[in-house]
């Protein structure tokens, strides 16, 4: 990983937990049933605040979840320290601190466009006993209010590439080559007022608050809302996609 990258969500723990979907449901029973991760050992590398990973302890798993931003890793501590099979590794995508041949899977969720994707396939390669690594999004689908919303952080945020990190499918397909099988499930979220501000603040572009931006964003946002919600409530359309091959 980028050494800067693993900074990007600082000071945003909270916030991401709060705010961040979790994941389709039928992707687990997708991954449990026909690539048998129910009951192994799976390496989560990227695994922020555990949103991933608490779904794949729901589902028998042992998870090691690798993170290297203090602040994120701990709000998984705190969240997932009780539950049986979880471990927590300070560790990146080029270095996840795991022993050779040790998991029989790798997951990846909202986190590859960080990667160094050489690096990653080598690491994956190393720790894998089994064969499959899973490249997991919450992705914003097509829609008006994705494209307000993407206005507006063009003008306020700097750091602003689109969504996701402006995440490609060639980027994924060029780390699989030709091993790989992709999936769409639906995953659309209802949001009041609150939680669409803090979606947002949640990405790493997203000023800060007592940035010179942090106002007008926010204020543009909360007009944003105006428009689209109906009875304060706002659909917030999404979809999980899955790529799942070998490294």
């Amino acid at each position: 990983m980028i050494a800067d990258n693993t900074k990007k969500f600082e000071g945003r723990a909270d916030v991401y937990e709060a705010a961040r979907p979790a994941y389709a449901e039928p992707l687990f029973d997708l991954l449990c049933g026909c690539y048998g991760f129910e009951g192994k050992k799976i390496a989560d590398v990227g695994a922020g605040t555990g949103k991933f990973t608490r779904s794949l302890l729901q589902r028998g798993c042992e998870v090691y979840a690798v993170e290297p931003d203090i602040d994120m890793r701990r709000a998984a501590e705190e969240r997932l320290a009780g539950q049986s099979g979880f471990h927590s590794v300070c560790g990146t995508d080029a270095n996840t601190m795991l022993p050779a041949a040790s998991v029989y899977a790798v997951t990846v969720a909202q986190a590859f466009h960080w990667f160094d994707a050489a690096a990653f396939r080598a690491e994956c390669r190393r720790i894998l006993y089994g064969k499959t690594v899973a490249i997991v999004y919450n992705s914003r689908t097509e829609s008006a209010l994705h494209e307000a919303v993407a206005a507006v952080n063009r003008t306020c945020c700097p750091g602003f590439s689109g969504f996701s990190g402006g995440i490609t499918e060639q980027r994924i397909s060029d780390f699989f080559g030709e091993k790989f099988e992709q999936y769409h499930f639906l995953n659309d979220v209802i949001l009041d007022e609150e939680m669409f501000i803090k979606r947002n603040l949640s990405s790493s572009y997203a000023p800060r608050r007592g940035d010179a931006q942090f106002a007008e964003y926010v204020f543009a946002l909360r007009k944003i809302f105006d428009v689209y919600a109906r009875n304060g409530r706002l659909l917030f359309p999404m979809e999980t996609r899955a790529y799942i091959g070998e490294p």
